[in-house]
C-alpha cells in the first residue's frame, strides 16, 4: 500500500520550491566543478605518469663547464650505472624583452611532442613552446627574431622536461611570458652564437625501488660526478683525489719515493679529461617537471576540501529548514503520532526532499563536470603549464567523491536533526510545545526599549540560524579572501619591485679576470665590485633551499652594512629571517651544493636590503671564508647600465624586472579569473543569506503576524527582524576577514615553505573593505526580498494556531 505520506512531497516541493531551487543550483555547481576538477586532473595526471615512459624522461641532468671528452662520459656511466644523453642549449634573446633556450633535436631522451604543425627541416627553421607561443601571441608560420636571426616557426611542441618553464631550478615561479624554450636543426644550432652550455641528461640502467633508494643513488652520484670531472675521470671517491692531489705536491719536492711513470701517465689523463661540475639537478627536485603535476594533485585535495565544507554547511541550512518545517507541522505530526505513524516514518518522510534534491544535484552535477566544467578545468590548466595532449579517463573516485559522499553527508547531517526533533512526545506536539528548554520561563533582560530587548529575543530564538549564517559568510569570506587579496598581493609586490633589488642592474661576469689575465673593470659611475656564491640550507622549514651569500666592499653605496664585522658573524635579509624565524644572535649553517663542505655564521643583524634569501658580509671576510685569491670578485653593481665590458664576459644581468616575474606569471595564469571568482563568491554569499534569512522569517511568520496584529507597521517589523538580521551579517562579514586572513596567511606561509624564495600574503585595509561591502550589497539585495516576504504575511496567521 502507498503511504499517504509521500501524496505530501509535491505539494511540500511546490510550496517552497524557491529554497530548494537555491540549495540545488548551490549543489549542483559545486559538484560539477570539483567532478570536472577531479576528471581533469586524473586524465592529465595519467598523461603526465605516461609520458614519463614514453618519452624516456631523464632521471636527472647535470652541466659541466667545458666540453667533456669520451672518456671522462665513459667513466661518468660506468662509476655510476647510468646512461648518458647528450642536451646541449643556449639561452639567447628571442624578442627584447624575451630569452629562449634552444635546443637540438632529441633521439634518446626527454623526447617532445609536436602538438601543431611540422618539425623543422631548415637551419632557419624553429618549433617552440606552445605555452609560451599562446602566450605572446605567436602562431605558427610566424617569424621569430632569434639571437638576431629571423626564424621561421613551423611547429608548437610540449617538453616532457619543462610542463613548467622554469629556467634556472631556483627560480620563486615558471615563466612562460619572457621565457621560451624551442628545438632547431643541428645546423641552426649552430648558426647560433650564444654561449653553449654542455647540458648531459642521464637515467639509470636500474631503475630505483622507491624515492628514498633514488635520493641515495643520487646524493651518491653528485660527489661521484663531481670528482670525476675535477681529476678527468681518474677517480669518482673523495680519498683516492686527496691522494692523487698529495702526491703532484709531492712530485713538486720530492720524486724519490713515488712511482713517477704511472703518476705521470695520470697528469697526462687528468690535464686531457679535467673539467668542472658546474650544474645538477636530480628528476625528483626539478621543477620544470613536478610542478605541474604536483600542483593538480594539490588542486583536486583543495577542491574535495571546500566541496566537503560547502555541502556540510548547505546540509546544516537543509536540517534546519526541515527542523522548521516540522516546527509548522507540529499539529499534524502530533496527529499522525497520535494515529500510529512511528517516529522512523516521519523522519523518512523528512529526509526524503533533502535527500532527493541532494541525488538529484549530484547527479546533474556529475553530469555537467564530464562535459561543461572539464574543459572549463582543462583550459585553466593549459593557460598555465605546457602540457601534453591527455584522453578523459573516466574514475569511480570522482563519482564517489562528488556524488556518494554529498549524499551521504546530507543524509547524515539531517537525520540526527530530524531524529533530535521527533523524539517530543505526540501531546507536546499537539500543543505546539517544541522548545527542548528546561527554562520555564524566558531569559529575563535588563530594562531596555521594547524594541531592544525584542531584537534579542529573535537573535536568541535563531541562534543556529545566525550560527551557520556565520559559518557559511566565513567560507564565502576564505574564498572572496582569495580573489580579491592575490591581486592585491600582486600588485603590491610590482610597486615595491625596485625597492627589492640591491641596485638597478647586477652584471655577474664569467670570471673576474680576462683572457690576458688582467681584471676586468669598467669605468661606469658608481660601479662597485661585489663577491656571490650560492649554498644551501640544511635545516628549517625547506631543506636545500638556495641562499645567495654576498661580500661587499668598504663604505659600500648598495649595502648600507657596517665594515667592522667580528669574524663568523653575518648580516641577514627579511626575507631569510622571515621564512626560516631567524633574529639577531642565531647561528645559521649553510652548506656547498656539490661539495661536503659546511659554514657556520652567527647573524649580527637582520637587513632589509633585497627581496631574496641572502646573507651579506663585508668583502675581505668573504675572501677569507671562501679561501678566494685576493683580488677576486663576481660582478659589478650599478645604478647604470655598464656598456664598456665585453659581453663575453658578462654571464647575465639582474634587474628588478626579473624579481616580477612571478608576478607577472601568477597574473597571467590566475589573474583574470579572480574578478569572476570574487563575482562567484559574492552571488553565493547572496543565496546563503537568501536561504537563512527566509528560514528565519519563515520560522518566525506567527510573532510577525501577531506584530501586525497588534498595530505594527511593515517597515517597524523590518526594524526587528531584518536589522537583527543585519546586525548579525555585518559581524559576521568582520569575523570573516579576519578567519579569512588567519587561514589564508597559514596556508599561504606552507605553501612557500615548500618553494624556493619568499613572499607574503598581502591583504590590505582597502581589501577587507572591498570583501566586507562585497557581502553586504549581496545582503541588500537579498533584504529587499525579505521585506516582500514580511510584507506578505498575513494577519490571519496569527489566528490559525490559537490554542
Amino acid at each position: 500500500m502507498r503511504n499517504p505520506l509521500s501524496k505530501r512531497l509535491p505539494r511540500e516541493l511546490r510550496s517552497d520550491w524557491k529554497k530548494y531551487v537555491v540549495l540545488f543550483l548551490l549543489l549542483t555547481i559545486t559538484i560539477g566543478f570539483v567532478s570536472g576538477m577531479f576528471v581533469a586532473n586524473d586524465s592529465m595526471l595519467y598523461a603526465a605518469n605516461a609520458s614519463i615512459e614514453n618519452n624516456q624522461l631523464e632521471d636527472g641532468h647535470f652541466e659541466l663547464k667545458n666540453k667533456p671528452t669520451t672518456k671522462l662520459l665513459d667513466a661518468m656511466e660506468a662509476s655510476c650505472d647510468i646512461q648518458i644523453y647528450q642536451q646541449f642549449y643556449k639561452d639567447v634573446a628571442e624578442e627584447s624583452d624575451t630569452t629562449i633556450r634552444v635546443f637540438m633535436p632529441r633521439e634518446d631522451c626527454n623526447f617532445v611532442e609536436l602538438m601543431q604543425g611540422a618539425w623543422p627541416a631548415a637551419d632557419n627553421e624553429i618549433v617552440i613552446d606552445r605555452m609560451h607561443a599562446d602566450n605572446r601571441s605567436i602562431a605558427v608560420g610566424d617569424t621569430i627574431r632569434v639571437d638576431g636571426r629571423n626564424m621561421k616557426v613551423t611547429g608548437l611542441v610540449a617538453f616532457s622536461d619543462y610542463s613548467t618553464l622554469y629556467k634556472d631550478a631556483t627560480d620563486i615561479m615558471f615563466d612562460a611570458i619572457t621565457f621560451d624554450v624551442g628545438i632547431t636543426t643541428k645546423e641552426g644550432f649552430e648558426a647560433i652564437s650564444g654561449k653553449t652550455h654542455y647540458q648531459y641528461a642521464f637515467r639509470y640502467n636500474t631503475r630505483p625501488q622507491d624515492s628514498y633508494q633514488e635520493k641515495e643513488w643520487s646524493d651518491e652520484n653528485v660527489k661521484k660526478l663531481a670528482i670525476l670531472a675535477l681529476t678527468g675521470s681518474l677517480f669518482d671517491n673523495e680519498e683516492d683525489a686527496e691522494a692523487f692531489k698529495d702526491e703532484t705536491d709531492e712530485l713538486k719536492v720530492d720524486a724519490s719515493t713515488l712511482d713517477v711513470d704511472k703518476l705521470k701517465d695520470q697528469v697526462e689523463i687528468y690535464d686531457d679529461n679535467k673539467n668542472e661540475l658546474t650544474d645538477y639537478l636530480p628528476n625528483y627536485v626539478n621543477e620544470a617537471i613536478h610542478f605541474a603535476p604536483d600542483d593538480m594533485s594539490q588542486d583536486k585535495v583543495m577542491g574535495q576540501v571546500l566541496l566537503y565544507v560547502l555541502i556540510a554547511v548547505l546540509a546544516f541550512i537543509f536540517a534546519i529548514a526541515q527542523s522548521a518545517t516540522i516546527t509548522k507541522d507540529a499539529a499534524v505530526i502530533g496527529t499522525l503520532r497520535s494515529s500510529g505513524y512511528t517516529r522512523g516514518e516521519l523522519a523518512r518522510h523528512y529526509l526524503m526532499l533533502p535527500t532527493a534534491v541532494t541525488l538529484f544535484a549530484a547527479i546533474i552535477g556529475n553530469v555537467l563536470g564530464y562535459t561543461v566544467f572539464k574543459n572549463v578545468v582543462v583550459a585553466m590548466y593549459y593557460n598555465s603549464y605546457s602540457l601534453p595532449t591527455y584522453e578523459t579517463k573516466w574514475n569511480m573516485d570522482a563519482l564517489w567523491s562528488t556524488t556518494l559522499i554529498p549524499v551521504v553527508l546530507v543524509f547524515c547531517v539531517n537525520v540526527i536533526v530530524i531524529v533530535w526533533k521527533l523524539h517530543i512526545e505526540p501531546l507536546r506536539f499537539l500543543r505546539r510545545d517544541l522548545s527542548t528548554s528546561k527554562r520555564k520561563k524566558a531569559m529575563r533582560l535588563p530594562r531596555w526599549k521594547f524594541l531592544f530587548r525584542f531584537r534579542l529575543r529573535v537573535l536568541f530564538s535563531n541562534m543556529m540560524n545566525y550560527f551557520v549564517l556565520l559559518i557559511g559568510i566565513c567560507f564565502v569570506m576564505v574564498l572572496l579572501g582569495f580573489a580579491v587579496g592575490l591581486p592585491a598581493t600582486l600588485k603590491h609586490y610590482q610597486n615595491e619591485a625596485p625597492n627589492l633589488v640591491v641596485a638597478n642592474y647586477q652584471y655577474v661576469l664569467t670570471d673576474y679576470e680576462d683572457k690576458d689575465k688582467d681584471l676586468i673593470t669598467t669605468n661606469t659611475k658608481n660601479a662597485e665590485i661585489y663577491c656571490m656564491t650560492s649554498l644551501q640550507t640544511v635545516d628549517g622549514v625547506h631543506v636545500g633551499e638556495e641562499i645567495s651569500v654576498y661580500g661587499y666592499t668598504n663604505n659600500s653605496k648598495y649595502f648600507v652594512l657596517p665594515d667592522d664585522v667580528k669574524e663568523g658573524e653575518v648580516f641577514v635579509s627579511t626575507n631569510y629571517a622571515d621564512k626560516f624565524g631567524l633574529k639577531a644572535g642565531d647561528e645559521i649553517t649553510l652548506a656547498e651544493k656539490f661539495e661536503d663542505k659546511q659554514y657556520t655564521f652567527t647573524i649580527n643583524k637582520v637587513s632589509n636590503l633585497s627581496g631574496s634569501l641572502a646573507v651579506y658580509m663585508p668583502l675581505a671576510n668573504y675572501r677569507e671564508v671562501f679561501d678566494t685569491e685576493e683580488d677576486y670578485y663576481t660582478g659589478f653593481f650599478s645604478d647604470k647600465e655598464i656598456t664598456d665590458i665585453d659581453e663575453k664576459y658578462i654571464a647575465t644581468v639582474i634587474t628588478s624586472e626579473d624579481l616580477l616575474t612571478v608576478v607577472h606569471q601568477l597574473d597571467h595564469s590566475m589573474g583574470g579569473y579572480m574578478d569572476y571568482f570574487a563575482v562567484a563568491c559574492d552571488l553565493m554569499a547572496a543565496l546563503l543569506i537568501y536561504l537563512l534569512t527566509k528560514i528565519i522569517i519563515e520560522k518566525n511568520a506567527t510573532s510577525i503576524s501577531m506584530l501586525k496584529v497588534l498595530g505594527y507597521h511593515n517597515s517597524e517589523v523590518n526594524s526587528l527582524y531584518i536589522r537583527m538580521t543585519t546586525v548579525v551579517v555585518v559581524v559576521s562579514s568582520f569575523v570573516g576577514v579576519a578567519v579569512s586572513n588567519l587561514v589564508l596567511q597559514t596556508m599561504w606561509r606552507n605553501i612557500m615553505y615548500k618553494m624556493s624564495g619568499w613572499f607574503e600574503y598581502i591583504i590590505g585595509p582597502k581589501d577587507a573593505a572591498k570583501m566586507i561591502i562585497g557581502v553586504i550589497v549581496a545582503y541588500i539585495l537579498v533584504s529587499f526580498f525579505d521585506m516582500r516576504r514580511v510584507k506578505r504575511i498575513p494577519l490571519t496567521e496569527a489566528l490559525k494556531n490559537v490554542e
